[in-house]
């Protein structure tokens, strides 16, 4: 059994078996977190609305704490500052970059491999392999075709989000994180769909919607077939009891 908590925006705690995996923290409330189990900190990029430095206070409390951070985040000063208060927040700390495979040992009976794809904005994408499940969490990466940019500019993104998607073709994913963004207006759908169609996932959390709880419900209207998969999200805080295939 996995379990699911929305946090806020592009922000989930995973909880499984094995492990926590809290994602792109910048907000709300963190749920209580079983400090038995290693905990997973994952910041995709260092965007106000991905990052908050407030995640390395959670090193006084988890003691099997493991930060995976795209290299663009600021980490030098936090260093400084938490060695300072007697903390080696170093150790912690993994810091990746685009298109790498990093195995983290997190327990005797769970070792990670978790691999980075590029983003089309800043920093990477995640997924992650814990035993015989993969999770992925895209953070800004996504189809950002904009009706007021050029012609010449959308076409690149859309080759460059292609490019990336291509490294997920008919895999397997269990739980999935993509942005799904009313900003977009009539082409807020592109990136999800697309996933959607290059991918097994098993289930999908929309994210980086800016509350537009919505516009979760208008996709599913325009794609009812997703209505299983597609998790409809109605408020901070809603958990969701996963149970994954086998």
């Amino acid at each position: 059994m996995l379990k699911v908590t929305y946090i806020e925006h592009s922000s989930f705690l995973l909880e499984t078996e094995n492990a926590s995996f809290l994602f792109d923290y910048y907000k709300g409330a963190i749920p209580q977190i079983n400090p038995q189990k290693p905990l997973l900190v994952f910041v995709s990029h260092k965007h106000g609305d991905h990052y908050n430095p407030d995640i390395f206070e959670l090193v006084k409390n988890y003691p099997n704490i493991h930060y995976i951070l795209s290299k663009d985040v600021p980490v030098k000063w936090q260093i400084i500052k938490y060695r300072e208060q007697g903390v080696s927040l170093d150790e912690h700390i993994h810091i990746v970059t685009k298109n790498t495979v990093q195995e983290i040992s997190i327990s005797e009976r769970c070792q990670l491999s978790i691999e980075t794809l590029r983003s089309t904005d800043t920093g990477v994408a995640f997924l992650i392999h814990e035993k015989e499940k993969t999770y992925y969490h895209a953070g800004d990466l996504n189809l950002w075709v904009w009706e007021g940019e050029t012609k010449q500019y959308n076409n690149s993104m859309k080759s460059a989000y292609y490019r990336e998607l291509e490294k997920l073709k008919d895999k397997k994913i269990d739980v999935a994180f993509v942005p799904l963004d009313p900003r977009q207006e009539k082409d807020a759908y592109l990136g999800i769909e697309s996933f959607l169609e290059y991918t097994h996932s098993q289930y999908v959390f929309p994210m980086h919607f800016w509350a537009d709880f919505n516009i979760i419900d208008r996709f599913l209207t325009k794609h009812p077939e997703y209505q299983e998969k597609v998790m409809k999200i109605e408020k901070t805080g809603q958990e969701f009891p996963l149970q994954p295939s086998l």
